[in-house]
């Protein structure tokens, strides 16, 4: 039973969790979940492109390729299908976590065409950075890969040029078993022991990409920013492909230990029932 629902009427909808108020424009160009300015610059959990070798198209999910959005048990979900991708269609749901102070994004995509789509990446991002955290913008990046498969597609050219310009740790061949841990940040604008945690199904995602501040380690817990490359197999008519992650707030001493037994648990629950 969901204890938090969707506000509102649309196309921008509202959700107050304990420890937030979260809001989403579905018509939007790039929709994700965005907080009141006073926790500084956010988006998360937001959809951020679609990619593959070569390609990387930052207008695949806005006004003109969104086909449909619906509300259904608790979830927001909208449909797109982007121009040029031989008939894909990504479905995005966001849904509050039913006794947690969080929200889930699953990602379903398929193919309406006979056209064998090789290797796609939808790409989902989450940025946050505190108001006054002195963050001046330099980001390296460091890369975690799901498989040998996830390495090279980090050599294909299919990210965004701010992003490629800034790859300057090693890559990782092949994923360990604790390449894809969730990631923690201090909460800005809540209290000194409230953190956002987020997580993603390690089978779910090819890369993810982490910003880290080029110039002051200090601000390293006041900044988030992230890319997923998820999915990246090939897509076949008549095949459904999906992916879920996880932004949850918690309030700890511990948040890494913390976040670590809530990752377990989120890795170990079964997908959800329904379109």
């Amino acid at each position: 039973m969901i204890d938090r629902i969707w506000r509102g009427t649309g196309p921008t909808l509202s959700l107050d969790l304990r420890s937030v108020s979260l809001s989403l424009n579905v018509e939007q160009a790039n929709p994700g979940l965005e907080l009141p300015e006073a926790h500084g610059t956010a988006r998360l959990l937001a959809l951020d492109g679609l990619a593959q070798a070569g390609r990387y198209d930052r207008m695949a999910f806005g006004p003109r390729t969104l086909v449909a959005w619906e509300l259904v048990r608790g979830r927001l979900a909208a449909t797109y299908t982007p121009a040029g991708w031989g008939g894909l269609i990504v479905r995005a749901a966001w849904s509050p976590i039913s006794g947690r102070d969080g929200v889930d994004l699953e990602i379903q995509a398929s193919a309406d065409s006979a056209a064998e789509l090789k290797h796609v990446e939808v790409v989902v991002s989450s940025e946050w950075v505190k108001g006054d955290s002195g963050f001046s913008g330099a980001l390296a990046s460091r890369v975690a890969c799901r498989d040998a498969r996830g390495a090279v597609q980090s050599d294909e050219s299919r990210d965004p040029a701010a992003v490629l310009s800034s790859l300057t740790t090693p890559r990782l061949a092949a994923a360990s078993a604790t390449a894809l841990e969730p990631l923690v940040a201090a909460a800005p604008g809540a209290g000194r022991s409230v953190y956002y945690v987020e997580m993603v199904q390690p089978d779910d995602v090819a890369r993810r990409i982490i910003g880290i501040p080029a110039d002051d380690r200090t601000t390293s817990q006041l900044v988030l920013s992230v890319h997923y490359g998820l999915l990246g197999h090939d897509i076949e008519k008549g095949v459904i492909l999906r992916a879920r992650l996880r932004g949850q707030w918690i309030e700890s001493e511990t948040p890494e230990d913390e976040a670590q037994a809530l990752w377990r648990q989120f890795r170990d629950e079964p997908l959800p029932l329904g379109p």
